[in-house]
């Protein structure tokens, strides 16, 4: 039997896949035109074939574009919103990476006219688990040693929005806490983001309340969040980079930006361009929030040849970005004062302090 931080975690991951279509990806569900036979629509939303057994997988996503010598990606996505005061455990990532081991060895047999047969995977998977409440020690290492990416809303002003109006949908929103009312939810939620009327006069398990609710304040402050990018900090760490208005393509003459860090006074982090005045056309910030245990990571590992090995200048740190700038996709790369990253976890002990 499903709870309400489920609903709430199911709404989440809807929102998230708004945003990740901003960036190139794709949304698969159980009535999308892409599935094949590694998908099928199961009785309460979208299953997914792995080697042992098929596993429903409510918020999956195909990148559009694949990146050559690769197979195409598909990213698994888990939500959770939880009170600022429960970080996410360990059994979070322990059930992705189960989940994302099983679904990565579904293997296909290729035939060759010599009558050898070999087997290839069908797809790239990855799994990432994004949080409004960070997680906890345990949970950050079991994640980490099995390449399970780890996002968090912490602090983040541009999306908190849209974590209050998740926050308020309660007990009153929801008549049954079982599988098929949280694909309601997210059905309703889909429709309206994709501007589709809802099929159903009267929904079954979601309250008027709470239809309300999904169709006004949560659409609103989802739809408020007009820039969304995804960027690589020094080519492992993710960061999902957020902004309320898109970034000007003005600012992006190269591919090349110098940055810096902003926030050590609030702790609300933003990367915004060195050489631009706020007032210029070229003006951006980029809002974001790190996991003080990949933060530390980060700082104890800046030293590695590995890390710095494509950084032109050992002075500086860096973050891959991909995303969408004045209507093309765009891979620019931020360039920024290594010092930060000690300055920003000094920062999360004087809050804590």
């Amino acid at each position: 039997m499903a709870n309400i931080s489920q609903v709430r975690g199911a709404l989440l991951e809807e929102a998230i896949l708004f945003l990740l279509e901003k960036v190139g990806y794709e949304t698969i569900n159980q009535n999308t035109s892409i599935l094949d036979d590694s998908l099928r629509a199961g009785s309460s939303g979208l299953d997914v074939r792995g080697r042992g057994a098929w596993h429903q997988i409510d918020a999956l996503a195909s990148f559009r574009s694949s990146p050559a010598f690769m197979y195409p990606l598909r990213l698994m996505v888990e939500a959770k919103c939880y009170q600022a005061s429960r970080p996410v455990g360990i059994e979070v990532a322990r059930n992705s990476v189960g989940v994302l081991k099983d679904i990565s060895e579904n293997y296909f047999t290729m035939h060759s006219r010599g009558g050898i047969s070999s087997q290839a995977p069908r797809f790239n998977y990855h799994a990432a688990i994004f949080s409004t409440s960070g997680y906890t020690s345990g949970a950050t290492a079991y994640a980490v040693a099995h390449q399970i990416f780890l996002i968090q809303y912490e602090n983040v002003p541009v999306i908190q929005p849209l974590i209050d109006a998740i926050m308020a949908f309660n007990d009153n929103c929801i008549t049954n806490y079982g599988k098929r009312a949280i694909s309601e939810v997210r059905e309703i939620y889909r429709n309206v983001l994709n501007e589709r009327t809802y099929p159903v006069s009267t929904p079954r398990y979601v309250t008027e309340e709470g239809r309300e609710m999904i169709e006004s304040s949560i659409i609103d402050a989802a739809s408020s969040i007009h820039g969304s990018y995804f960027g690589m900090l020094q080519g492992r760490w993710p960061l999902h980079l957020l902004t309320s208005t898109e970034l000007p393509a003005v600012a992006f003459s190269s591919d090349t930006v110098q940055c810096r860090v902003t926030g050590y006074e609030s702790g609300n982090w933003k990367f915004t361009p060195s050489n631009t005045l706020r007032e210029s056309e070229g003006w951006f910030e980029l809002q974001f929030s790190l996991p003080e245990d990949i933060a530390a990571m980060v700082r104890d590992n800046f030293s590695d040849r590995e890390a710095v090995a494509n950084i032109k200048q050992q002075h500086f740190s860096y973050i891959d970005l991909s995303g969408i700038i004045g209507g093309i996709r765009r891979n620019i790369r931020l360039e920024l004062d290594r010092e930060w990253i000690s300055n920003y976890l000094e920062s999360i002990n004087e809050v804590r302090n």
